[in-house]
């Protein structure tokens, strides 16, 4: 069904594109004001709240605890300076510089060699975290409404 879908949404992109791109640059323009436009800072803090999605502590909280932003740092699998340097190609500088902004600013704590969010960070991206579960949704009805339009096989169905 997924590969039926990304057929779909290939084949059809000219018609649906506008639908996918606003909420990409809804997501980017909420991202780039939450770090006062300052989008490599934002890659650091992704590339941190990535690694700290992927911590199965943080995926057992409920959202009124990630909402209530009651802790000091998110759990998180561990990430650094120079592991954020080479995963979105910026110089390791560039993310040594953002990273010590951050932690000045109390968006990023250490914890030995580890970077974790802090429960402001939690509280000052509570807008991105809305605009990804917007584009989500959006991204979702743009995709559901072409299978629905589809025909039953290119739809991943049989006809009987």
């Amino acid at each position: 069904m997924r590969s039926d879908v990304q057929g779909l949404l290939d084949a059809h992109y000219p018609a649906v594109a506008a639908d996918l791109l606003i909420p990409l640059l809804d997501l980017i323009q909420t991202s780039r004001r939450a770090c006062v436009g300052d989008l490599d800072k934002f890659l650091v803090l992704l590339v941190v709240a990535v690694r700290t999605a992927q911590h199965p502590q943080f995926v057992a909280m409920d959202n009124a605890q990630l909402e209530a932003c009651a802790f000091e740092a998110l759990p998180n699998l561990g990430i650094n300076a120079r592991s954020i340097a080479e995963s979105v190609e910026i110089p390791k500088e560039t993310v040594r510089r953002k990273v010590a902004e951050l932690i000045e600013a109390g968006w990023l704590m250490r914890r030995g060699n580890d970077l974790h969010l802090t429960g402001y960070a939690c509280q000052a991206l509570k807008p991105v975290r809305d605009q990804v579960l917007s584009q989500a949704t959006r991204n979702f009805d743009t995709a559901a409404a072409l299978v629905d339009d589809a025909p039953p096989a290119q739809a991943g169905g049989a006809s009987s």
